[in-house]
């Protein structure tokens, strides 16, 4: 039976968080080059509130998913979307890669599934957002497990970092960013 390998990518910021009123708390060029590059031409799932909250949307050179417990599994407008993750993850087995992009409830429900094998995540410092993190903790939203603790479990190897010393094949003044993958390792 042929599948997909299912990668989930995320960007992280100070204390795990990965959103703030339906955006991600920061602007990062790497970090959107990064995105695309991995994630195009293949599949990328989204919960229904993350994806009505991109800056472009549907995303172009890819298979767009959304996610919602109310829907059943149709395309709409170029878009298909699906009732389950199982489900969508089915639908796209054809390609090699599907990737799950959020929000925090589909990357819970992803990761104590295991139905994630890869998993790219950028890590984000910024000073002035872990002062404001720091203040404003109950405005933001955070990855549903503690990646110093998740990742660093027998079921997950860090494989590499990714752009060693932060070099990007692009050129920008940026937010300090690094890219790990880490893989799921299968008894």
């Amino acid at each position: 039976m042929k599948k997909s390998t299912v990668c989930g990518i995320v960007a992280i910021g100070p204390g795990d968080v990965i959103g703030k009123n339906g955006v991600m708390p920061w602007y990062s060029r790497k970090d959107f080059y990064h995105f695309r590059t991995l994630t195009t031409p293949f599949p990328c799932m989204f919960g229904k509130h993350t994806f009505e909250n991109l800056p472009m949307r549907p995303l172009p050179n890819r298979l767009n998913v959304v996610l919602s417990s109310s829907y059943q599994d149709e395309f709409r407008g170029g878009i298909f979307c699906a009732k389950t993750i199982e489900s969508a993850i089915e639908k796209c087995k054809d390609f090699p890669y599907v990737f799950i992009c959020g929000g925090a409830k589909v990357y819970e429900y992803a990761l104590l599934h295991d139905l994630i094998d890869i998993m790219y995540i950028t890590k984000i410092y910024d000073n002035e957002l872990a002062k404001n993190i720091e203040k404003n903790g109950n405005d933001y939203v955070r990855f549903p497990v503690s990646t110093n603790e998740f990742f660093a479990s027998q079921n997950w190897v860090l494989k590499r970092m990714l752009y060693p010393e932060g070099k990007l094949p692009i050129e920008c003044n940026d937010i300090t960013t690094k890219f790990f993958k880490y893989v799921r390792v299968r008894g």
